[in-house]
């Protein structure tokens, strides 16, 4: 896939992208030195291991060998393609990615994705006007209390389309009814007869993080069954990766204190009118990975709101512990838990604003909701009911990063299991750590031979490829790691401001990617103004290795079949050369 994009453009983009900020806006970074460290995103430690190093556009990791350049960090962290991540950084940076033009196939769906992006966002178009011609669907909105600058907010519209003068409703000339399939408005059933997935519903347009519209939400207005439909997973839409809302907030406070989630599209129109404008919705779905990652890169702060009933509790459980592993020191989830039969749609609107707003504050922290959850079935007077409490939360605490909150809720267990000593606890945690560590610990310390050496000091110093002085006839030398070496030379010499996270990304996808990575990473030990000196003195070394190469490769000759003139001078100077 990689070859769809022209490798100067990726070149460009690293160069114009900072790995620092990126980390940072997902992690907590701390300088030191010259570099930046934090606790590893990627396993759990009680001392940070991870650090981010600036001059060399590139992170690493000594507890669990993760490590890369910003590309690898997205796929790792953000868990995107490495697609996705190009897209990511090429919008972040204002970038127009440029196909390349021999890769027609992957530029055409390129394409087809803005056309569709197009074709969302005047449908939306069309469905807000249309809603207010619609006498009895405005009258639907306004009879629930949703006001007409609400309405505009949100873009809120009703559909009742016409496919047979589509092209005058929307606004263009060429109709494409496939489109209208892709994008998971129509459908086609097998005798070829269209049907409207939202036809006679309120529309609520859901918008990625960039704003574009990239699917629909229909409520009916009459009790059809489903009362909700949202559009299908498409090319531009993915349940798991979008959430409704979050557009609008972002749109006026890029860094929100909290954010509540709630589980309707009218749950988060109705708070926004009623002055709480943080709430936003997932699509039907439990929340994924991505979209709690997503969150705590915007707030510090996630509140879910569920219904008190036991399917409720249910939901909020499964949350949990899908949001452990992401509960960094200062990142916090709390859960808010109605009254049998309410939403906030209208438990607000019985209460008010200040009373649901009092709810909020006092939101459930999630250590009580997991220490409740858990000793409903447990007779703490019972030691071996003690020690199974301990058993089952203990795998739920190493999963939290945070080494703070860890400390807290190891203080909680010890407290209800009668060894209030949390520091007896702890022994066992890093006991837990430890098998983890060695479990992923897969870094062996590198030995300090001359090519490893310099390939490791090119790498993360790409500028001292201009000591290099040409090597002659280098295909005759068998010196392993000779030909990478000079590779890189005349990579690191083709572009001469590269940093180590471009250098790595134009070996994506080869033999040697992974070990150039070990390079990258591998802590040298040297001071840095003696690296120079070092590097200088590495390549004197090789010299004298390929002068003994050639001088062996001649002797051998001259014993078998004897040398020429030119070659018994070649050899004289060699040797000579040696002996300096």
């Amino acid at each position: 896939m990689k070859g769809i994009i022209p490798k100067y453009f990726i070149n460009e983009l690293l160069h114009q992208t900072d790995i620092v900020n990126i980390i940072h806006n997902r992690i907590p970074l701390k300088k030191i030195g010259k570099n930046y460290n934090a606790h590893c995103p990627f396993h759990q430690e009680n001392t940070p291991s991870f650090t981010v190093s600036y001059e060399k556009q590139f992170y690493y990791c000594f507890g669990c060998n993760s490590h890369g350049n910003v590309i690898d960090f997205l796929i790792n962290y953000d868990k995107l393609t490495f697609i996705e991540s190009i897209e990511e950084l090429a919008y972040i940076n204002g970038f127009k990615i440029p196909y390349d033009k021999k890769h027609f196939y992957q530029k055409f769906n390129y394409e087809k994705r803005n056309n569709l992006y197009i074709l969302t966002r005047k449908l939306s178009h069309y469905y807000h006007k249309n809603l207010f011609h619609i006498k009895y669907a405005y009258k639907y909105l306004i009879n629930r209390g949703i006001n007409k600058n609400t309405i505009k907010h949100f873009n809120i519209g009703f559909s009742n389309i016409n496919w047979n003068n589509i092209e005058n409703k929307i606004e263009t000339n060429k109709l494409n009814f496939q489109e209208f399939i892709d994008i998971g408005v129509l459908i086609v059933n097998e005798k070829g007869k269209k049907y409207d997935r939202l036809k006679g519903r309120i529309i609520f347009p859901i918008y990625n993080k960039n704003g574009e519209v990239v699917g629909f939400g229909g409520r009916s207005i009459n009790n059809t069954i489903p009362k909700y439909i949202n559009s299908p997973d498409t090319e531009i839409f993915k349940k798991g990766r979008t959430i409704y809302g979050l557009f609008e907030i972002l749109k006026n406070n890029p860094k929100p204190k909290k954010l509540l989630i709630v589980e309707g599209y009218f749950d988060v129109i109705t708070l926004f009118q009623f002055s709480i404008n943080y709430s936003i919705a997932l699509l039907g779905t439990s929340i994924t990975n991505y979209q709690i990652q997503l969150l705590f890169r915007i707030t510090n702060n996630i509140i879910f709101c569920y219904d008190g009933d036991f399917a409720g509790k249910e939901a909020a459980w499964r949350t949990l512990k899908i949001s452990l592993p992401y509960i960094h020191d200062g990142k916090y989830i709390k859960f808010v838990f109605l009254p049998g039969g309410e939403d906030p749609d209208t438990i607000v609107r019985k209460e008010g604003c200040k009373n649901f707003e009092k709810r909020i504050k006092n939101a459930t922290h999630l250590s009580k909701f997991l220490f409740d959850k858990l000793l409903k079935n447990i007779n703490l007077e019972s030691i071996r009911e003690r020690s199974y409490l301990s058993s089952i939360v203990m795998p739920l605490i190493n999963k939290i990063p945070g080494k703070i909150m860890r400390i807290y809720l190891l203080q909680e267990l010890g407290n209800k299991i009668g060894i209030p000593d949390h520091n007896v606890l702890m022994k066992f945690n890093v006991i837990e750590t430890q098998k983890i560590l060695k479990k992923h610990d897969k870094f062996k310390s590198l030995t300090q031979m001359t090519m490893r050496t310099l390939i490791s000091l090119l790498i993360q110093k790409p500028k001292l490829a201009l000591c290099v002085p040409p090597i002659k006839n280098s295909n005759n030398f068998q010196l392993k790691g000779l030909s990478i070496f000079l590779d890189l030379v005349k990579k690191c010499i083709e572009f001469p401001n590269c940093n180590t996270g471009q250098i790595l990304e134009m070996y994506r996808n080869t033999k040697i990617f992974d070990k150039l990575n070990q390079f990258a990473k591998w802590n040298h030990m040297i001071i840095e103004n003696q690296v120079t000196k070092v590097f200088l003195d590495s390549l004197i070394n090789l010299k004298n290795k390929i002068l003994e190469y050639e001088y062996n490769m001649l002797i051998s000759k001259d014993r078998n079949i004897g040398l020429q003139k030119n070659e018994k001078n070649k050899l004289w100077i060699i040797s000579k050369q040696l002996k300096q």
